[in-house]
């Protein structure tokens, strides 16, 4: 068991929960929830666009300190 970082949003989560997404080109994907998986697949949303992403807050200098569990 280990923990995976979501390819849309950033967040870290167990690796057994959420949607692996494996391309033929051999590279994988990790989307922690639908929300992530829809928006970066069917929308088509841009990850720096998006309030609730890490990388948006990375972008616009909201960065939130990590919590560590």
């Amino acid at each position: 068991m280990g923990i995976a970082k979501c390819t849309f949003c950033g967040k870290e989560q167990e690796d057994f929960m959420g949607v692996y997404l494996f391309k033929n080109d051999g590279s994988t994907n990790y989307y922690c929830g639908s929300k992530c998986h829809k928006s970066a697949l069917k929308l088509k949303r841009d990850r720096k666009r998006v309030s609730w992403t890490e990388a948006y807050r990375n972008v616009h200098k909201n960065a939130k300190p990590q919590q560590k569990k």
